[in-house]
């Protein structure tokens, strides 16, 4: 059998044209029709399933391009054969029955295609020789290249009999299933243009034929779709030609290739726009700016991400950060030290923390250094203009706020200008160095989401249960490393996604490494997340060992600047690159030394109290990531998302499994299990594949919604209660939270700077929650042309 597999973008009357041939064209042979749409809105989708309700049809919510479309309907395939035609073909009676018995008779050939001819019967270009830099360049220069080889240029002429070629035209083209297992389907790095001519080629070196069959003549009304795209079209072109020379002949080759291009389309922008030819100057200029980050971009930065995140931020920062943590203290006199003093020790500070190591009879932090060396900057710049000024006059005013006041410890020493310049630094540098990037976190969800449910509101819903709705709203605006780390995590798999989905080249793998490195020398443990993001990344990308080994030392340098400022701080402070301040805590040490620094193996005790104990249970306070163990069995059955699934399964099961190791596994002061925080995200993205299917029913839907409210209630309950977070309360709830509501005694925020005392405090935030989310429940009008019919796969088995 062979399954013939259609990619269509708004060409449904092309469409039509072709199906209507394809019975003729393929006169005795089985065969199964794929449709996959990229995003049409010409209602191609309703026609389909009127007319040709027999058809297999997959549907993108946007236009994922020619490659990732064939692969999505290759996965799901069942015939011997693969036909790949464009809608704008017309297939002669028999032709593809013909390439069909030349496959057959001959086994050697992996991939054959057919003779593509224009509406007037004249044959066009549809098989040539691999790409090199000489004949690329000639293409660049026009009638150049054509005056110098031949009028068929850079195609091969017409055969009478088919021939072995290096590559044929993806407009047609024929390939066996035994190809596509042993080399891996089209590269999506190709958006469009080239795809064929990379496929071939591996083809080729996997001991494959390919041939051009003139027999299996197809009328190619040409590119009907890219016409419309004139300058992506060149875009796209440009960008596949360079792709494929870099594979094929090198970085070297492909770098001279594309500053030709760029160069010479300058050229050409320039001269259109001298003459006044808008429309060719505008084509010309789009090649200009770079392709693929655009298109990325574009996923995740949409006006609801942008809207999330101002939700998610605001929120975060309107309480302020705990001002006797022990931990983010440790860190904020690094930043201190090193700043106004130019030194690691943090002698001059380090009263206001337990958290310290003493070598050679000074202090310093025990932390891992990099939340501190990311917020050295940010304090350098604010110190001076901002900190140090706003002191003296702030400590004023606070002190004759009744407010304000009534959150002091009264046993303590009262508001002084040296804690009030403290705070000033801690509240600065939590909202811009770990809120502002843990409120991006949810971009990164709504765009994955988005990607794969379209409209559906768990692309909205899914990050605000996150962010409000699980422990990463109480530590998204404390100087600690938890959040930050989650969303260099995050960030880092979204680049990593972006790159397998062929949306980012290879250069994409360098901040890749930076952001994984970032993460461990910011949160050790987070080493067990960033080497699954780093497989992920080189997993099921089709590429020989050196390739792989090219992509790991791409990331290797990319994480080399941040490991080697790590190293030169534990060299200078401890005496070795290898050494952890861990192992100089001086009030930690009985705790340390036990196991691997404090790791002793799993125990019951530890995953029940992290898991479902009132006392520090994650699934006690955010029952709603319980559907996440759903959504990763989805993601799992998902072929598009499958490495994604296991990714998802590592990151959540490797972290449960440290934390339920460690000795301090509760995490003294804490709202829930903080030290899973890195994984909740990856959690959260599979509870989002669970969400569109449970709530198919009244019960569903019930059901998530009690979920979501309980985890809601729960986290903000405990968030804001008190000034410290719950200490060892076996119930923090009843014997700790609620008695500090009843007492009006909420986290410091914004709302008691205004006058506002105890939970009225907190008005303006539940006014903003209240915009926010009523906007974001709108109906879906941005996106009305993803909304389809019940029958379309919607990119699923």
């Amino acid at each position: 059998m062979v399954s013939v597999i259609l990619v269509t973008y708004n060409t449904r009357e092309l469409l039509a044209r072709c199906l209507e041939a394809l019975p003729a064209a393929l006169t005795g042979i089985p065969y199964e029709i794929w449709v996959v749409d990229n995003g049409s809105t010409d209602d191609t989708l309703a026609w389909l399933q009127t007319h040709y309700p027999q058809i297999q049809i997959l549907s993108n919510p946007s236009n994922r391009g020619f490659a990732a479309a064939n692969n999505q309907a290759m996965a799901r395939a069942q015939g011997r054969y693969f036909l790949l035609l464009n809608t704008d073909t017309i297939p002669r009676p028999g032709a593809l029955a013909a390439l069909v018995h030349y496959l057959e008779e001959h086994p050697e050939i992996g991939i054959a295609g057919g003779s593509l001819l224009n509406p007037d019967g004249s044959p066009q270009g549809c098989a040539a020789d691999f790409p090199t830099l000489g004949t690329e360049l000639l293409l660049l220069t026009g009638p150049i290249g054509r005056w110098l080889r031949g009028p068929h240029f850079p195609f091969h002429p017409p055969a009478e009999s088919p021939k072995p070629v290096d590559w044929v035209s993806g407009a047609c083209l024929l390939v066996r299933r035994e190809v596509v297992e042993a080399i891996g389907g089209l590269d999506e790095g190709y958006f469009m243009y080239g795809e064929e001519v990379d496929w071939c080629w591996r083809a080729r070196r996997a001991g494959w034929q390919v041939a051009v069959v003139p027999q299996a003549r197809v009328i190619h009304l040409g590119s009907a779709t890219a016409r419309r795209m004139d300058g992506m079209r060149r875009r796209w072109l440009y960008a596949g030609k360079a792709r494929f020379l870099r594979r094929a002949r090198g970085p070297l080759i492909a770098a001279l290739y594309q500053a030709a291009v760029w160069l010479i389309t300058l050229l050409k922008w320039l001269g259109m726009t001298l003459l006044g030819r808008r429309e060719q100057a505008a084509a010309y200029g789009a090649v200009i700016h770079p392709e693929g980050w655009l298109r990325w971009a574009r996923i995740f930065f949409t006006p609801t991400a942008g809207l999330l995140f101002m939700l998610l931020f605001l929120s975060t920062i309107y309480t302020f950060p705990r001002w006797a943590d022990w931990n983010q203290n440790s860190r904020l006199d690094l930043v201190l030290a090193l700043v106004e003093q130019g030194t690691f020790r943090i002698d001059a500070f380090v009263e206001n923390t337990g958290d310290y190591a003493v070598v050679g009879g000074h202090f310093y932090s025990d932390k891992a250094p990099g939340l501190a060396f990311a917020a050295v900057p940010v304090y350098a710049l604010l110190h001076q203009a901002l900190v140090h000024p706003l002191a003296a006059p702030l400590a004023r005013y606070l002190e004759g706020s009744a407010a304000f006041r009534a959150t002091l410890n009264p046993a303590g020493t009262g508001v002084s200008p040296w804690k009030v310049r403290l705070a000033i630094a801690l509240v600065v540098l939590s909202a811009l160095v770990v809120a502002f990037p843990s409120a991006a976190i949810g971009i990164w969800l709504h765009g994955l989401l988005r990607e794969r449910f379209g409209s559906h509101p768990v692309s909205w819903i899914l990050p605000m249960v996150y962010g409000l709705g699980t422990p990463a709203f109480a530590y998204a605006n404390l100087f600690v490393s938890h959040q930050f780390v989650a969303a260099l995590l995050m960030a880092a798999f979204a680049l990593a996604w972006g790159i397998r989905r062929g949306l980012l080249g290879d250069g994409g793998r360098i901040p890749l490494g930076f952001l994984l490195a970032y993460a461990v020398i910011s949160e050790y443990p987070a080493i067990l997340i960033a080497a699954g993001i780093a497989v992920y990344s080189l997993w099921g990308q089709g590429g020989s060992p050196r390739r792989i080994a090219r992509w790991t030392l791409m990331m290797a340098l990319g994480g080399a600047i941040p490991l080697l400022l790590a190293a030169w701080h534990n060299a200078v402070v401890f005496g070795s690159p290898f050494r952890l301040g861990y192992a100089y805590s001086a009030l930690w040490q009985d705790v340390h030394r036990q196991g691997f620094f404090s790791l002793r193996g799993p125990s019951l005790e530890a995953l029940w109290g992290i898991t479902f104990n009132p006392y520090r249970g994650l699934f006690f306070r955010s029952p709603f990531l319980l559907l996440g163990f759903v959504g990763l069995w989805r993601m799992l059955r998902d072929p598009e998302w499958q490495a994604e699934g296991w990714l998802a399964t590592w990151a959540v099961l490797s972290f449960i499994a440290f934390n339920a190791s460690s000795v301090m596994w509760d995490g003294g002061f804490a709202v829930g299990p903080r030290y899973l925080l890195p994984m909740v995200p990856f959690l959260a993205l599979a509870a989002g594949f669970a969400v569109p299917a449970i709530a198919r029913s009244r019960a569903g839907i019930g059901l998530v919604a009690v979920l979501g409210l309980w985890s809601f209630g729960m986290v903000v309950l405990e968030s804001l209660a008190g000034q410290q977070f719950p200490q060892y309360q076996r119930f923090p709830l009843v014997e700790y939270v609620w008695p500090r509501w009843q007492a009006g005694d909420i986290a410091r925020n914004w709302g008691m700077l205004l006058g506002l005392r105890g939970p009225s405090s907190l008005l303006p935030l539940g006014t903003l929650w209240g915009l926010g989310l009523g906007w974001l429940a709108r109906p879906p009008r941005r996106f009305a042309a993803e909304r389809i019919g019940p029958r379309v796969l919607e990119g699923r088995p």
